[in-house]
């Protein structure tokens, strides 16, 4: 079983894909995966506390094969992340 895949969430089974490292190295911090409508809602609500606000796709490279199912539904996510604006 990949370490990636987590067999327990509050007894539900799903996997995690690990932060961007190249990204959690220019200040940006992982914080939520979103459909469309709720990182537009991040972006605003990030954006008005005064952070810059990064979408990336959710990679789905190193998930188990139990977690087959799930790479469909993964093309409609993304990856929300933030960092402090650089004034």
């Amino acid at each position: 079983m990949n370490n990636n895949c987590q067999t327990d969430h509050d007894q539900v089974p799903g996997c995690v894909s690990p932060p961007d490292p190249k990204l959690l190295a220019e200040g940006w911090q992982r914080r939520f995966i979103a459909d469309a409508r709720r990182a537009q809602d991040a972006i605003e609500m990030y954006g008005e506390m005064g952070h810059e606000v990064r979408l990336e796709p959710v990679h789905a490279t190193g998930l188990s094969e139990a977690c087959s199912g799930c790479l469909e539904a993964f093309a409609q996510f993304r990856v929300v992340y933030t960092r402090k604006k650089i004034t």
